[in-house]
């Protein structure tokens, strides 16, 4: 005779699971009943639900769609598949490759509850480990690796670091993550660190700053090339890097498709040595006038700071923490009970993440076709003010390092004379709309932020007009919060489809393989451009949603922006001009990753010609960092460039 407990209702057992999951492993052994009821075969639908109470979900579903049960309870076991490694703290189990990447998805999905998660299991004090005893395992001539595991143990290091104390929950069952990170450190673990990922950041000979080399504009490439794109051997290896295959396939919620790239440790490892330098401030010169005012008074008419400049640095990050939330985090939405999911969803945290997933799902490869291809910038991040620090080795010291293989043993700030420099810009974004008779401006080099040598820029009322080769494009300011631009009923792009919604499938990778095919058979051509040949661009892409198709093919579908090219002009403030020159600023948005390119040139030519024109390409990332090297313009025939890094943040 059965015990009436086995008789209870599964909606009643499932109560109790929910209610206490600790309880799921002692019903599971009590009965086959429970087994059947219960086990993890056989009801998807009781750990969709567990998953969704314990982690957070607004992310996947904005990326791939409607997640089914069977996809959640899948990513349920694997997220406590890496919590579980991570409490038992071997930095050397077999699976700690896999624990990083589910840990680097589980944070680009974060709205709050998988950071506390992550946080209560450990994860902090785990990657600080692996980095500090196992980062230069397989080194190469002295150098770290740039590997899977390297790369994604500097990232988590990043999306760890904390300036101060928060809670996750005002309830006790969730522990609250150590205070101040940075500032619990000592100086010798401090230095030790710079030491460890300083190499990530000065080397760009050696490790990949860009998901493709900067001096492509326009991806991906077509299949069929004449001549396949190359890199200059130097004695750190292969420069530019073309990262082709440097991926991998993550299983993510029963998707087998997805293919993520391996985030590049040189982004990570820049925004962690910034983070370093400025827990502590830059001392003020007594020396200096007190204000500007001041220095007037004294006749100091001449560029250069005052004191009151000096603080200015230290009141603002240029390195900015990943901010942290409560686990209900729609609960500090005012009226969030009253907006749709997916309006919702775009508020979320984790949204801000947007962009750098999707270039890490889209950009593995330069010949990636576009069918998959989903926002990696989104209109108006860089509209405002930015403050940001480059870094300067001395020219003698660094020519040295790149003719040298091996790591100096000494390898360090002092030995690489390394200075640094603050820098500010204020920018405005226009946009090329898909509109008759609209066309972008012809392409260039990366010598001038990929126009064309002869272009010339003319900011009119609410727009931007663009000069080159007797041929004039109009571009119209983009204000965040403004008016839309894109105007379904005037945009080609949607009169040529008949409506605003774009889908692709993933099955279009497959044909779009097999046109590649048929075209290189006829003899048709598209190489990538010169350095002053024009180019044709694809409309950008607006927000995108995915969703599962027939089987478990992925259907992406978004609304058209009517976006066809991106440009950003701006200067230095006047204020800022006066501490540490006038500047004025153009560039462009790569549309294939959203790599942008600046050229900063003196606003006064006259007597500023010994100031240069420098060059900043880089990515921002989490949407508040803007991350990347710097390089000069002054030999411009050589393969590799005096460059280093350099790191902002957006002020207002």
């Amino acid at each position: 005779m059965s015990s009436p407990i086995s008789r209870l209702p599964v909606e009643i057992l499932e109560k109790i699971v929910l209610d206490t999951p600790s309880a799921v492993l002692p019903l599971l052994l009590t009965s086959k009943h429970f087994y059947l009821s219960l086990g993890y075969r056989y009801n998807n639908h009781l750990y969709a639900r567990i998953f969704r109470l314990s982690f957070d979900h607004s992310a996947p579903a904005r990326r791939l769609g409607d997640i089914n049960a069977p996809g959640l309870s899948v990513q349920l076991r694997a997220n406590y598949d890496a919590l579980k490694c991570i409490r038992r703290a071997n930095i050397r189990a077999h699976n700690v490759l896999q624990t990083f990447w589910t840990s680097f998805s589980m944070l680009m999905e974060n709205d709050g509850k998988n950071r506390c998660q992550l946080d209560a299991a450990g994860l902090p004090d785990f990657v600080d480990r692996f980095v500090r005893e196992r980062l230069y395992e397989n080194c190469v001539d002295g150098w770290p690796a740039e590997n899977e595991i390297n790369a994604l143990a500097v990232w988590l290091l990043w999306l760890t670091t904390t300036e101060r104390a928060f809670t996750c929950l005002p309830s006790s069952s969730h522990p609250t993550s150590p205070p101040d990170r940075l500032r619990a450190e000592t100086p010798t673990q401090r230095a030790h660190m710079t030491r460890l990922i300083l190499p990530y950041v000065l080397m760009p000979v050696r490790y990949a700053a860009y998901l493709a080399p900067h001096v492509h504009y326009t991806l991906p490439l077509p299949r069929n090339l004449p001549h396949l794109p190359h890199s200059f051997l130097t004695v750190h290896g292969p420069y530019p890097q073309y990262r082709n295959g440097f991926s991998r396939i993550m299983p993510l919620y029963h998707v087998n498709s997805v293919q993520l790239a391996v985030p590049m440790a040189s982004v990570a490892a820049k925004l962690i040595y910034f983070a370093h330098r400025e827990v502590f401030p830059i001392g003020v010169p007594p020396h200096l006038p007190r204000t500007r005012h001041h220095a007037i008074q004294l006749g100091l008419t001449m560029v250069g700071p005052t004191q009151e400049d000096v603080q200015e640095l230290n009141e603002h990050k240029i390195a900015k923490f990943v901010s942290h939330t409560t686990w209900e985090w729609w609960s500090e939405i005012k009226d969030y009970d009253k907006l749709r999911p997916a309006a919702l969803s775009k508020l979320a945290p984790s949204a801000r993440w947007d962009d750098d997933w999707n270039r890490l799902a889209d950009c593995n490869s330069v010949f990636t076709p576009v069918s998959l291809k989903r926002m990696h910038y989104t209109p108006g991040l860089l509209t405002g003010l930015w403050q940001g620090r480059m870094l300067h080795p001395d020219d003698s010291l660094y020519a040295n390092i790149l003719q040298t293989p091996q790591m100096p043993t000494s390898f360090n700030e002092q030995s690489m004379g390394l200075t640094a420099a603050p820098v500010f810009m204020r920018l405005r974004e226009y946009h090329c709309m898909d509109v008759e008779p609209n066309q972008p401006a012809t392409s260039g080099g990366i010598q001038n932020a990929w126009f064309h040598s002869s272009a010339r820029f003319q900011e009119v009322t609410h727009g931007l007009a663009i000069t080159c080769q007797e041929r004039t494009s109009f571009y119209d300011e983009y204000v965040v919060g403004g008016p839309d631009l894109h105007d379904e009923s005037k945009c080609r792009g949607c009169e040529y489809r008949g409506t605003s919604e774009m889908i692709f499938r993933e099955d279009d990778v497959r044909y779009l393989g097999v046109l590649d095919e048929v075209l290189a058979d006829e003899g048709i051509e598209d190489v990538e451009d010169d350095e002053d040949e024009g180019m044709d661009d694809d409309p950008s892409d607006g927000d995108a949603e995915m969703a599962s198709g027939d089987g478990n093919e992925l259907v992406i579908t978004r609304k058209c922006d009517g976006i066809l090219d991106t440009v950003l002009v701006g200067e230095t403030d006047l204020r800022h001009g006066q501490a540490w020159h006038n500047y004025k600023f153009y560039g462009r948005v790569r549309e294939w990753d959203g790599l942008i390119a600046l050229i900063r040139v003196p606003s006064h030519p006259v007597g500023g010609t010994a100031l240069g024109v420098w060059i900043f390409t880089g990515y921002v990332v989490g949407g508040q960092n803007f991350v990347g090297n710097w390089r000069t313009t002054t030999h411009p025939g050589e393969p590799v460039t005096f460059e280093s890094a350099f790191a902002m943040s957006k002020r207002e």
